[in-house]
């Protein structure tokens, strides 16, 4: 019996995969492809347009923070079941303690000062990028006229649901929700939070005169000689470096979760069934991957920004 069912599981994978290959390329006219735009699309609140992606990252500030405040609930309260740690307790525990060990290999002693922003960077990156999977992510919303001249599809009614077709109209899908680190807005706040706080972290750790020479090193251009004037142009390379920072963290985040939102639909639309699934897979492996990325060059920097001149490792 167990060969049997093994064999028609096999078989029922096999028929999807065919009845994909049917209504994806070689059915084109029953698939509605799918508009893909780099900027946000908008929905109407009222009187203003919200940003899909805004409410994308709200769910993900929400699943943090509810999951933070649950996990936390006996410690805070200071009752004896914080002893003894069981359920999301327990993970937030473990969380902690992993992220602490890490950080500590990078940041060694300063790692205690970095570490709730450090842990919020990964946290809140690796829960935006992973809600993106749940459905209703870009498949449920308002469907708007387009404006003239630009290219839109036919509707039709399902019970209470409207639903666009793949035939020529003038309506388009605006989602409800986006995965925030797709709008590069989000990526570019969390960018300029980050070198931000390296400076922060620089500045309480040398002071800020000892900090500030590494970028504008005035004694040197004064009384160094040739060798004043090259640590005074390297210090000026430094500061722009920091600016770089910024395009790198924020590109590099948003590249690759837009580009990952690109190919789940096209592939989605291409072959519905089965096959999608391989690239879910492999979108939990980036989501998590670019969060530990983002994390980990953030504590780098804190460790150059806080390190003096003077010091050798």
């Amino acid at each position: 019996m167990k060969r049997v069912g093994v064999i028609l599981a096999v078989l029922a994978v096999i028929g999807l995969c065919i009845f994909s290959c049917f209504i994806g390329p070689f059915g084109s006219k029953l698939v509605v492809q799918p508009h893909i735009q780099m900027a946000a699309e908008a929905f109407p609140v009222g009187p203003v347009r919200v940003p899909n992606s805004l409410l994308g990252m709200l769910i993900a500030d929400a699943i943090l923070i509810i999951g933070a405040a649950v996990g936390t609930r006996h410690i805070r309260a200071g009752r004896p079941e914080a002893m003894v740690p069981k359920g999301l307790q327990n993970l937030v525990e473990a969380l902690y303690e992993i992220f602490a060990n890490v950080l500590h290999d990078v940041l060694g002693e300063k790692a205690e000062k970095a570490l709730p922003l450090l842990m919020t960077f990964f946290l809140f990156i690796l829960i935006a990028n992973w809600i993106e999977l749940f459905p209703g992510f870009d498949t449920i919303g308002i469907i708007e006229e387009v404006p003239e001249g630009v290219h839109g599809f036919a509707v039709k009614q399902l019970g209470p649901i409207w639903m666009l077709t793949n035939e020529e109209g003038h309506y388009t899908l605006v989602p409800f929700l986006r995965a925030a680190n797709t709008d590069l807005n989000i990526p570019l706040a969390l960018a300029l939070i980050s070198v931000f706080m390296v400076q922060v972290y620089g500045v309480q750790t040398l002071g800020f005169g000892a900090y500030s020479s590494r970028f504008l090193n005035i004694k040197a251009l004064v009384s160094g000689g040739m060798m004043g004037m090259m640590d005074f142009l390297v210090g000026l390379l430094e500061a722009l470096s920091e600016v770089t920072k910024i395009i790198s963290f924020a590109f590099r985040l948003f590249g690759n979760i837009f580009a990952g939102m690109v190919l789940l639909l096209v592939i989605s639309s291409l072959v519905p069934f089965v096959v999608p699934v391989v690239f879910y897979f492999l979108e939990l492996f980036v989501g998590a991957v670019q969060a530990l990325v983002f994390m980990m060059l953030s504590a780098a920097f804190i460790a150059v920004a806080t390190t003096g001149h003077d010091e050798h490792h």
